[in-house]
């Protein structure tokens, strides 16, 4: 059963952005800007850096939780998903529930065949929480991600739509 939601992120999200990419684990495993600054919240809220789309996570009582996006998608319809849960939604499927709902935003896309998150390999709970949505372990990833200061191999998690 879903208990979240998703929806068109807003001007008024910048505040809670803000707030929760303060939070050490996100900086640690992704490319938010640091320090992450209200300027940055309202240019990723503007688009000033570029997504397909970008939803906002709701909790049950439509409290921000999180965000999730597809940032792009490449030739084979892969749509590279991105996301972030604050401390304060973390443990309650946040993950799993908005990627079973942007899977049937992708449904409903010509251009999208298939869900994919290119996770760190040391990141664990990324990994889990795209596995609880259906993705799973597809290749090694070319490129190299955040984790901490160091940039580190990565591995494509998959879903066909």
């Amino acid at each position: 059963m879903i208990s979240h939601s998703i929806r068109e992120i807003a001007e008024s999200d910048a505040n809670w952005i803000v707030e929760a990419c303060q939070d050490k684990e996100i900086l640690f495993w992704t490319t938010v800007p640091r320090p992450y600054k209200l300027q940055h919240a309202q240019g990723f809220i503007r688009g000033e850096f570029p997504e397909y789309n970008i939803w906002v996570i709701e909790d049950k009582e439509s409290k921000p939780v999180g965000i999730i996006s597809i940032h792009g998608i490449d030739e084979a319809g892969n749509a590279e998903l991105g996301y972030f849960v604050a401390p304060w939604g973390r443990g309650q499927s946040a993950t799993k529930d908005a990627i079973s709902l942007v899977e049937d935003y992708a449904k409903r896309d010509p251009k999208i065949k298939f869900l994919q998150a290119c996770i760190a390999d040391s990141n664990i709970a990324s990994q889990k929480a795209v596995e609880s949505a259906g993705l799973i372990k597809a290749e090694s990833a070319s490129k190299k991600v955040p984790a901490g200061d160091q940039k580190t191999g990565s591995t494509f998690f998959r879903k066909a739509v």
